[in-house]
């Protein structure tokens, strides 16, 4: 939910950060007013430091029991 804090001028990005009991994690970067550039730096450097493309994987390979899903009509 970043669209808040873009509104008054502080850029923000949300990226991933990991798992947590199996769950994605999710961090938030907020910067100064109008600084985008540091909000996108730091961002790569979190994304260097600690890669998550592998994650997907994770997702991709685990298996759904699909009688526990319920729709909705």
């Amino acid at each position: 939910m970043t669209y808040l804090t873009n509104f008054t001028g502080h850029p923000c990005a949300s990226i991933p950060a990991g798992l947590a009991d199996q769950l994605p994690v999710g961090m938030q970067i907020i910067g100064k007013r109008y600084a985008d550039t540091d909000v996108i730096t730091a961002s790569a450097i979190f994304e260097k430091l600690k890669p998550w493309n592998h994650i997907y994987d994770i997702c991709k390979n685990r298996p759904l029991d699909l009688q526990q899903i319920s729709y909705r009509s």
